[in-house]
């Protein structure tokens, strides 16, 4: 049974996918009729009140904004539900998390935490096709565990599949974890947060916020943990979708994306806009940030692998298997890798640095 739903979990994110590329063959007029907003949703964005469980914490502009991009559980961005158990595979928690919407990762999004002196509230950032508990729920107990306070939300996914979230247009997702960011530090009362982020949440969304939205002023830490930082796909694809066509088309296919709520697919294809946006129209990094990476050589989503990476002054990339050559893990499965954690671990707080106990990861794709 475990087997059947682990594919079925797998057939549902490859589903998404498959949508996106019918996506990218509407026309924008067709793409705008077939998904006219209904009436009914003028209402739905109606600007929350100070009271609405999950806005209190936000002023009356952000919560009208956070409307905007709300996902089922997660009012404001963060989770509802109750604490669920530690998972150890991706597949699992995303199987846990869509039957159970707004299931909090242990420990995360308590807003009384204050960090201890030499800490700064860590902010985690899931990927595309996730979500907060899919995607940490291995690390907030043990950031917990080490005195951090840790902070993670939800936003900007598919209406009508939970837990796929992170699909919508990467620069609202950005906007929204800029507000959500603005929160954590007025609440906690600290200057700077650290960014831990996978994928989409390691690469080109905080870097959307830190290069655009002045995330270079309230970042100390930018650890991303397989980050799309150059992009997705193969470069046969981001050519042949990108550079093979012309400006406007790529806005249309952007557009009618973003009409089925896929804007980050095509966003994240190596040349995309957004790509040459951030990645090469001057340097990338900002100063005052540290920027840690860290990827593995199995990764077949962010291929190749040292796409990863950024290579620039400062910046401190990691492959994982110059440190544990058995580890096959891939990008699938890379926020419930120890070793990766340790990693990441050493990286948020290099005074307690520990040597990294390589453990086998099998390949799970």
């Amino acid at each position: 049974e475990g087997k059947r739903s682990m594919k079925l979990t797998q057939a549902l994110r490859t589903i998404t996918i498959a949508a996106s590329t019918a996506a990218i063959g509407l026309v924008p007029t067709a793409g705008a009729q077939a998904h006219a907003a209904p009436a009914s949703d003028a209402q739905a964005h109606a600007t929350p009140a100070a009271d609405t469980p999950g806005y209190s914490g936000y002023t009356p502009e952000e919560a009208a904004f956070l409307k905007t991009v709300e996902v089922k559980g997660s009012p404001g961005g963060v989770p509802s539900g109750s604490d669920g158990p530690i998972q150890r595979l991706t597949y699992t928690a995303s199987l846990y998390s869509t039957a159970h919407p707004g299931t909090n990762p242990p420990g995360a999004n308590d807003f009384s935490c204050k960090p201890k002196k030499g800490q700064n509230p860590v902010v985690l950032i899931p990927g595309t096709n996730s979500d907060a508990y899919t995607a940490w729920s291995m690390y907030t107990p043990q950031l917990r565990a080490r005195g951090f306070c840790a902070f993670t939300a939800n936003f900007n996914g598919l209406p009508w599949l939970s837990s796929f979230d992170y699909t919508g247009d990467i620069r609202s997702s950005a906007k929204a974890t800029s507000i959500f960011i603005d929160r954590v530090l007025r609440e906690t009362g600290a200057q700077k947060v650290d960014i831990i982020g996978w994928s989409q949440g390691g690469g080109a969304q905080p870097n959307y916020y830190i290069q655009k939205l002045g995330g270079d002023k309230k970042v100390d830490k930018m650890i991303g943990i397989a980050p799309a930082n150059h992009g997705v796909g193969g470069p046969i694809i981001a050519k042949w979708i990108n550079e093979a066509l012309p400006d406007e088309t790529h806005t249309s296919i952007e557009d009618a994306a973003k009409s089925v709520h896929m804007a980050s697919y095509p966003q994240q294809l190596a040349s995309s806009q957004l790509m040459k946006e951030l990645y090469h129209s001057g340097k990338v990094t900002r100063p005052g940030v540290k920027y840690i990476n860290i990827e593995g050589k199995y990764d077949y989503v962010v291929a190749p692998y040292t796409n990863a990476f950024i290579r620039e002054p400062g910046v401190k990339n990691i492959t994982v298997q110059d440190t544990c050559p058995q580890d096959h893990a891939t990008h699938v499965n890379f926020p419930y890798d120890s070793n990766v954690s340790q990693m990441v671990f050493n990286a948020l707080d290099p005074d307690n640095a520990k040597p990294v106990k390589c453990k086998p990861q099998p390949f799970i794709g």
